[in-house]
Parts: C-alpha cells; structure tokens; sequence
C-alpha cells in the first residue's frame, strides 16, 4: 500500500512518501508556483529545466520553486488557499515526485480552525481524490484521502519516533500539546489520551511571516534598507542564516530572535485564552513546523513545569506523522 503524507504550506512543500513494506522517503521544495511566463529566462532567452512543470486548466506551470524566481509573483496568504491553483500546482508537484500512478491513501492537513468544520474536510478530501492529469503524459489516481487538522501529524510523527519510554507514555496517557508554527498560522491542538480536545485547539496568525516581517523592518532600522521577506524566508529555508545588503553581510540570528521575542508571545496569548477551560497544565509540549525553534522560548515560559520536545527536522514532522496516520 502506498501512501503520500502531504504537507502544502506557505513556505514550503513537504511530503513524505512509501510502501509501508518500504518504509518513508521525504522531501522539502519551496512552495513557489506560477504560470512558466513568470520564470526567468537564460541569456540566451531560453527556459531553463530545472524545475518540476505541471498543468493547470491546460496552462503550464512551474511549481516547487523559489518565490523569488518567479516575477510579479504574489503569496497567496489567506485562509481559502486549499482552493488556490497555486495550491494544486504544489499538489500536483507532490504527485509527480511520487512516481506513481496510483496513490492508495493521501493524508493531509487543514489549519485547526479549518479542521474542525466537516465541511471543509469534505471539500479538501472531494478535490484530492479521484484522477488527476498532472501532465500530458502522466495522470496519477488518488483513491482514499484522509484530512485531520494540521498539528495531529506532529503528534503521530513524535508516537512513532521516540525512543524514550517516558515521554511515550506521558503523550499516549496523558496531556499533550502540539504548536505548529507556520509560515501564515500557527495552529495547536490540545490532546489527552490521544483524544482531540478542539475548545483547547485553535488557530493564530501570528505566524513566521510576521516575525519575518518584524525582523525585516529591525534591519531597515539599523542598516537604512532591507533584504525584503522573500529574501530572508530563503536565507532561512536554505541553513545560510545570512544575506547580503548593500554588499554588506547581514547576519539573521540576531534580528529574528529579536523578532521573535515579540512575535512569538502575541501568538500564544491567543492560546491561552483557548485553554483556560481546560486548564494550562500539559505533561508534554511539542514543538513542530518550521518555526518550532523560534516558539520554544515562549512556549518554555507559557508551560514552564511542562515537558518540551521539539520535533526532529521539524519543517518535515507534519508531514512524516500523515504519512503514518495513512
């Protein structure tokens, strides 16, 4: 049985991928996606091809890339994304990595907020399905979809891979919390017993995209320009950590900390509000997605007598626990 975990972010594709007799591959592209018009030319006024093409609607598109590669681009940063021809671009992307022309279960996830409407996980699971014609050449059929709400694959992800006892047996018997931070939300699910507590669970949107943004305008301030979101996201998404400004080398650590000193607590005072009913104590705090390593100060300071774990390779934790959901 072949199953596709697939995580479609804003800053980034993840999918994890396999047989259950093989075991899971993985891979991370950048979540740029746009018609091939939008791609930068060779000096010899050719295109390139090195980038994965896909149809949509009977239009080529380059999906996979960097946002920065396509001109004119604009994110698509808003709560409707699921519906967005950049967001099947990117899905068609995953399908042509996969290699296969029959997808046995394809779990995905959904914002919290989104996740807990039975609508909306219809709706996503009713556009996954079924036969897809990704290229000319190529269609790839999707036969079971399953959508749970986004931060549930950390935990999955986290079940299957630790090694300590304790830890396992505090996240399956008692309570746990996942924060997911994104690039556009960040989304938390508060469960007990491996149960869903969804008036504890919720969504942000105090997210990387801000703390970038802050960070953005701190290196403005100190150097009279600056590198512009895009630009850091992919320093960030690379491992540089550094860019160039003026042909001066900036070094981001510094400037995103700062970021998201502030950034950071503004979010997860929305999460305190969701889970007052509940009350604030958790045996484990798990930290996922890209932005875990950015959260873990605050989320120290918010659940100081919790137990927190930050996910291995978080950006891909998501996408791992799908995969192990499907």
């Amino acid at each position: 049985m072949f199953v596709l975990g697939l995580d479609i972010g804003y800053s980034n594709l993840k999918i994890a991928m396999g047989s259950k007799a093989e075991g899971m591959s993985t891979r991370i592209l950048p979540a740029g996606a746009g018609s091939i018009d939008l791609m930068p030319r060779t000096v010899n006024a050719g295109l390139g091809t090195d980038f994965l093409q896909v149809h949509i609607d009977g239009q080529k598109w380059a999906s996979g890339v960097e946002p920065d590669r396509l001109q004119g681009w604009e994110r698509e940063l808003h709560k409707d994304y699921k519906s967005t021809d950049v967001y099947k671009a990117l899905f068609y992307a995953a399908l042509l990595m996969s290699e296969q022309h029959e997808i046995d279960v394809l779990v995905t996830g959904l914002p919290v907020n989104q996740a807990n409407s039975e609508a909306q996980r219809k709706e996503l699971a009713a556009f996954l399905l079924g036969e897809h014609k990704i290229t000319p050449k190529r269609e790839v059929l999707v036969k079971d979809v399953v959508v749970v709400p986004q931060p549930a694959g950390a935990y999955m992800d986290i079940v299957h891979d630790t090694d300590d006892e304790g830890v396992l047996e505090a996240i399956q018997e008692g309570k746990t919390v996942v924060i997911d931070p994104g690039f556009y939300s960040v989304d938390w699910v508060a469960l007990v017993a491996g149960e869903i507590h969804y008036r504890s669970s919720g969504t942000s949107l105090k997210a990387m995209s801000r703390v970038i943004q802050v960070a953005n305008e701190l290196i403005h301030d100190e150097h009279g320009g600056a590198p512009g979101i895009e630009k850091i996201e992919k320093a960030i998404r690379t491992g540089k950590g550094m860019t160039y400004l003026f042909g001066q080398k900036i070094d981001l650590s510094e400037y995103m900390s700062q970021a998201a000193h502030t950034v950071t607590r503004e979010a997860l005072t929305s999460m305190r509000k969701t889970m007052r009913e509940d009350g604030m104590n958790a045996d484990v705090v798990l930290l996922a997605g890209g932005g875990a390593s950015d959260y873990a100060e605050a989320a120290r300071e918010l659940f100081p007598k919790s137990r927190i774990i930050e996910s291995k390779d978080a950006v891909l934790s998501n996408a791992r626990g799908f995969w192990h959901c499907g």
